[in-house]
């Protein structure tokens, strides 16, 4: 009979294996298709649209997840990934840009900092002060880059699949008890988070995927009353908010939630809130353990909490505001600055608390209000009026979910979901929502954003049943989602790459053999990697192509540059002339970033390592992008 069981098991891996194999084919032809009639105008509206794009969307999927069987498990997961693919495919189909993003691939600002490092890493160098405060996103990124041969483009599609497989298992977890209504509400929310983060190397992807993990455990834990299930799902909850720090709040709150759910006889259930608490403790110690192996020793993990505690006890200011209030903070190095803004932060505390209940009271009034930094301001598109309904509708459900919840306050499910709620929501006054837009550094924490208007949801799904509308109660009926320990697996090993995948890198790493020769005078060297899928070419307006990655047409890429959040960089975008190609890289000479803007005629070799006589930008107001101009 074990055989048997055993063999079941083996079988039903067997067929996921297969399914994985077939959707990821589908997710990465959708990424190199360059169909201009079908996929082109779908995944563009897919990435930026909203009207009747989301609506459709919602409804193939929600029918996809209504098949039942392994053909369902098929559908599902392959409608799932095309899903994900979409908004980056849309995004290499237009060139958008972003304030991290230029013309929908040279990282900027936080996401240049992570794939430097990455490079770093690469190299046998050490992690810089920025990723040691976040180690595990640049890590896998250093991972990724590695497996697929330093191609940027390569790297940032696995990142999308990653979160897409993450969020399509912990929504099938959800359907198993709750039905496909709920569980592809859910997931259309989490969809709606990433895709403005799809194709960006910043870590919000990466929050995101365990967060939704981390909750499709305590799922299974709490609907199970398994203890080891809410261990795993406490332990990715914590990497996940180690991965993107956020709403640490809560970690604590779950902890004591889990004490409540497997408490027996009255008695404090001191065994359940020990095991809770490891888990979150061991989170923390692995994020600690792999700063110190791949990050310089100054490094100090969320150092920069403090500046965000400064701004709050500072009344509601940004996170910026302690570089303004005492700008000789700058001049001091880690781990010594952090301290010293701590020191600066209670000291204002101390003197003015009612400034920190007001700093409090202001995040918290952002988190409702009527701009980009309220709690649903990713559910959207480019019509404001929808956008105000879609907003509002989402507050109503939240409402009924909480009036869900206080009619039955037993439900080990709703009880998950108002725990984490309440974690979050006192999270608020350290993790202002103005600190960055559309609520991102909620990105561990946006499927519980996501579970509290469905469980509002749930409510009136389940009040349609009760009444004698015609045809209610078998169309709402769910398809039986069978047990599978598959979300468990996927979780086991997406973490353990993160944690083994970037120290084997460091510790096997070859730095970069360099050789030099003299360049013409006034002429610099840089010594740099020209590698496939990094890079974007400008042509002249009148040639005649279809814009897409890596090719785009100078108007098209001075356009999309007013969407950057620097003046000085969108005129720098509109002067340079074609042809052209751009591409970030390290400069092995130093170790340092460089923006290498070169003539395309000029180009190096793709994959070998080059020197490129040029000139550095001398403008102080873009120095900080470290632009390198190469010649021929």
């Amino acid at each position: 009979m074990m055989t048997n069981k055993f063999a079941r098991k083996i079988n039903t891996y067997l067929w996921q294996l297969l399914f994985l194999t077939l959707s990821t084919a589908l997710f990465s032809l959708i990424l190199a298709n360059r169909a201009p009639n079908l996929l082109r105008p779908i995944s563009m509206a897919l990435r930026t649209g909203f009207g009747l794009v989301i609506p459709l969307t919602g409804l193939i999927l929600y029918l996809a997840y209504r098949i039942p069987g392994r053909a369902g498990d098929f559908i599902g997961m392959t409608v799932s990934l095309s899903l994900f693919a979409m908004p980056l495919a849309g995004l290499w189909a237009s060139g958008q840009t972003q304030s991290t993003i230029l013309s929908g691939l040279i990282p900027l600002s936080d996401a240049e900092s992570y794939y430097s490092d990455a490079l770093r890493l690469m190299n046998g160098d050490a992690f810089s002060i920025f990723s040691a405060r976040r180690p595990l996103f640049a890590g896998l990124f250093a991972v990724l880059l590695t497996i697929t041969g330093r191609n940027l483009m390569a790297a940032l599609a696995i990142v999308t699949a990653i979160t897409g497989l993450a969020c399509y298992f912990a929504v099938r977890e959800i359907q198993r008890t709750h039905g496909a209504e709920i569980s592809v509400f859910i997931l259309m929310v989490l969809f709606l988070f990433n895709r403005a983060h799809s194709g960006i190397s910043m870590s919000e992807s990466l929050g995101l995927a365990l967060g939704s993990l981390g909750f499709g455990l305590l799922w299974r834990g709490a609907s199970t009353r398994n203890l080891f299930y809410i261990w795993a799902g406490l332990l990715t909850t914590t990497l996940a908010l180690n991965a993107r720090a956020g709403a640490f709040f809560m970690l604590p709150i779950l902890i004591l939630w889990a004490g409540w759910l497997l408490r027996e006889n009255k008695s404090i259930p001191w065994k359940a809130l020990f095991i809770s608490a490891s888990a979150v403790v061991l989170g923390f110690v692995l994020n600690l353990v792999l700063t110190r192996l791949i990050a310089v020793p100054s490094g100090v993990p969320f150092a920069n909490f403090s500046y965000t505690l400064y701004g709050l006890a500072s009344g509601g200011r940004s996170w910026a505001y302690i570089f303004q209030a005492h700008p000789e903070v700058l001049a001091i190095q880690e781990p010594e600055q952090s301290k010293r803004i701590y020191q600066l932060a209670f000291e204002l505390i101390r003197a003015n608390p009612m400034q920190t209940v007001q700093g409090a009271l202001f995040n918290w009034k952002m988190l409702f209000s009527d701009s980009w930094y309220n709690m649903y301001a990713y559910i959207g598109g480019e019509n404001w009026n929808i956008n105000v309904i879609s907003r509002w509708g989402m507050y109503v459900l939240c409402i009924v979910g909480i009036f869900a919840w206080f009619r039955d306050r037993k439900d080990p499910i709703q009880s998950l979901i108002m725990a984490s709620a309440l974690g979050v929501f006192i999270s608020v006054p350290f993790l202002p929502p103005t600190d960055a837009y559309r609520m991102r550094p909620y990105a561990a924490s946006i499927v519980i954003f996501a579970a509290l208007p469905a469980m509002g949801v749930t409510y009136i799904i389940n009040w349609l049943k009760t009444t004698p509308l015609r045809g209610v109660n078998k169309i709402l009926d769910k398809t039986i989602i069978p047990t599978s320990n598959s979300m468990l697996a996927y979780g086991f090993i997406l973490i353990s790459v993160l944690l083994v995948g970037p120290i084997l890198i460091k510790s096997t790493a070859k730095p970069q053999s360099i050789q030099t020769t003299s360049c013409a005078p006034n002429s610099t060297p840089i010594v740099v990697r020209f590698d496939e899928g990094t890079y974007i070419n400008l042509k002249k307006q009148n040639d005649p192509f279809l814009d897409w990655m890596p090719n785009f047409h100078t108007g098209i890429f001075r356009e999309n540059s007013h969407s950057l959040a620097d003046s000085y960089l969108i005129s720098w975008a509109e002067g340079i002339e074609p042809p052209k190609t751009i591409f970030l890289t390290l400069d092995y000479l130093n170790g340092q970033k460089a923006m290498v803007v070169i003539p395309t005629i000029a180009l190096p070799e793709t994959g070998s390592l080059t020197q490129i006589c040029g000139q550095w930008e001398i403008d102080p107001n873009l120095t900080g992008y470290r632009i390198f101009y190469g010649i021929k």
